[in-house]
Formats: structure tokens, sequence, C-alpha cells
């Protein structure tokens, strides 16, 4: 079902944007944040968005495994006789709280304002915009999203009223990289405040504000909507293909082929789960090996016991190798400490006895593979 959410994305006055992101969900006071180290020192995954660079980064540690350009907050300031509302991008540290597809935005109070229409009631049905946020989305605060757009021309630029813009094609992308609880760290924006435009609505109002609507949105590329209408075994062919081109560092669409198989997956096609499994067994470069066990540890997380049956299909020893990158990735996509009781294991998804005979033995390798990276653990609290 669609997200229906409101996402304002704008700072308050009474509080820096600096201030707001390190209170907001999933962060802490600043004090907590300079003494902490953050994902990436601890060689975790994480989303890096450098507002300077106008990019996005999915990292872990020190390897940047996929990078895009973003859309992010104006900076500009909007004041009426009612409210003073800035629209900045805060920076900080902040937690994934949540994520949807195909997520439906409930516009603010602002939108209306800044295009000179009545401000209706809160849940008017005027307020809900279908595709405005894109194909997906991932909440960081109740109010702050990486999301995908209906403009895409504008990504790159400053332009948004806080949120962080991505084409859809990335959008999808970080949606079935992250988990709950995945760090993102925001740098960089001082010199947007500087520059910062300020509105001053109680003069009268300004056109300029106005929404630069009516665009169509543009075509859907033909090569995509190919792979789209092919059967799952010519798709898992093109995969094939896109991934020896990487292997070469040339430009490759292999993260768009291999979503589409995800998705596939999710709605239980088995042909599309084996495919994602088998191919997990020999894949071309370490970051894509990285990418892959977060695409696998989603689809688990929706399906575990379909999920443990493709994984029982490998051989014992690729079945050890690819449980190894699904226990990696649970635990590297998350921010936390290991002892924690919201630590996730795999295998606490889904109890062993509930299981089909071939899904227990998928059960049993993810097990033995937790039981790896607990020993890991605690060597390197010993050291």
């Amino acid at each position: 079902m669609p997200a229906v959410v409101a996402l304002a994305s704008v700072a308050p006055r009474s509080a820096g944007a600096q201030d707001v992101a390190l209170n907001a969900d999933g962060g802490g006071s600043a004090s907590e944040a300079e003494r902490e180290s953050n994902a990436l020192e601890r060689g975790r995954y994480a989303v890096l968005i450098d507002l300077d660079e106008n990019r996005l980064y999915f990292k872990q540690g020190e390897e940047t495994i996929w990078s895009a350009p973003v859309g992010t907050g104006t900076g500009m300031r909007v004041i009426t006789h009612d409210d003073d509302w800035e629209f900045s991008t805060p920076t900080g540290r902040f937690q994934v709280q949540y994520k949807e597809r195909d997520p439906i935005w409930i516009a603010p109070d602002w939108y209306f304002v800044e295009n000179n229409m009545p401000v209706p009631p809160r849940d008017h049905p005027s307020r809900y915009k279908k595709g405005t946020l894109g194909v997906a989305a991932v909440y960081i605060s109740p109010n702050l999203a990486i999301h995908g757009t209906d403009r895409p021309e504008l990504i790159g630029q400053r332009v948004s009223h806080g949120c962080i813009r991505l084409e859809n094609r990335y959008a999808l992308r970080l949606f079935h990289n992250v988990q709950v609880g995945t760090e993102v760290i925001i740098v960089g924006g001082d010199e947007v405040k500087e520059k910062a435009r300020v509105v001053d609505l109680r003069k009268g109002y300004d056109p300029s504000l106005a929404s630069k609507g009516g665009a169509k949105p543009p075509p859907m590329d033909r090569l995509y909507r190919r792979w789209l209408e092919m059967d799952t075994d010519d798709l898992v062919e093109e995969l094939e293909e896109q991934l020896e081109v990487a292997a070469d560092d040339e430009e490759s669409r292999w993260d768009e082929i291999a979503l589409i198989l995800v998705d596939r997956a999710q709605e239980e096609d088995d042909d599309a789960l084996d495919a994602l499994f088998a191919l997990a067994t020999d894949l071309p470069t370490k970051s894509i090996e990285l990418e892959w066990g977060t695409y696998l540890i989603d689809i688990y997380r929706g399906a575990p016991e379909h999920t443990l049956e493709a994984l029982a299909g490998l051989q014992r020893e690729d079945r050890a190798h690819v449980a190894d990158i699904m226990v990696r990735a649970s635990l590297t996509l998350y921010s936390g400490e290991f002892d924690e009781p919201s630590t996730p294991w795999p295998t606490a998804r889904i109890p062993r006895d509930v299981l089909s005979r071939r899904a227990g033995r998928g059960w049993d390798s993810l097990a033995e593979a937790e039981r790896d990276h607990r020993s890991e653990i605690r060597t390197a609290v010993r050291d």
C-alpha cells in the first residue's frame, strides 16, 4: 500500500539546521554526535550526502558502492503573518526510520501559500499528491526524506524545500539498499544559508514562488521498458551480460536489471529469486557483492521462508558463501551495537521450528554464518 505522508522538510527559524538534524529521530545531542564515531568510521554501510557537491554516496566504510547527484534545499526563508519557514536541508547524523514504494505526498501549508491558494483543512483531498515523491522514499525523520522525483531535470540543483531528491532509478536502488537503522550522514551547505533568499509575504504575494508545474514526465527509457517486458529467463541473460560489462569497468546498467528481478523475487517469482542467489556466488567486483548482499537481505525481510528455500537450493559451499554475504549485509547496515536487542540477526526473523525441511537448511546456513560473525565480534572486542 502506498505511503501517505506529509513532508515539509523545513527547519523552523527557532532552531538552526544543525540542531534540527542532531535532535531528529535516531540522532542525538551535539555532544553525543561528537563523541561517537559514525557508521563509516566503524566500517558499516551508510548514506553520505554532501550538500556542497549536491551528491549522495552509498558507502561501506571507505568503499563507495555508488553515487548520484541529488537535489537539495534552497535555504530560502519565507515569512508570512502566521508562519516563518526556512527551506534548508539539515546537516548531522540520522537513521533510516522507514521506507515506502510509490509514496503519496500530503502537501503542507507552505505549498498553498507559495501558490497563492487558500490553505485547506488538514485532511482535505487537495493535499494528496501522487507521483511528486517519485517511485520510492527513504524517511530519515518524520519530516525529511530521500525520495524520487517527477522533475528529474532539476536534479543536481538546490531546488527542494529541504528533502533530498534523487532520480527515480537511484531512489529505487537506495530503497533496496538500506534498512531501518541504517545511518545517513549529511554534511556541508554553509554557503547555501549565507546566500539564501528571504521572501517576506507580509508585503504582498511574490509570483516567483509559484510551483513550475505542468511539464509532462519524461518518457520511459526504451531499453528499460524492454527489460520490464522480458520474461525472467531472458532478463537474467541480460543481467549476466551487464555484469560482464561492469567487470571491465565500463558503463553498465546492471543495477536496473537486478532491481527488476528483486521486485519479481519479492512477488514470489521463483526463477528470479533462484537467479539472484545463483549469481551471488560469483560476482565480478567487491562493490557489486557488497550491494548484492543488501538486495538479498531486503528480499529476506519480506519473505523469509521463501528466501531460505532459495538459499537451500545452492551447493553447500556456495550456500555458506551467500549466507555470509547476507549476514554481513544485515549487520553492517545496522548502526547500533551488536549486543543490543534490536541487532538484526537474520535468524531472529523467523523460528527454525516453523520452517519446511528445505527452508530449514537455509536457516542453518544463516545460523552458521552468524556464529562466525559473533566469533569475529568477540575477537574484535578483546583486541
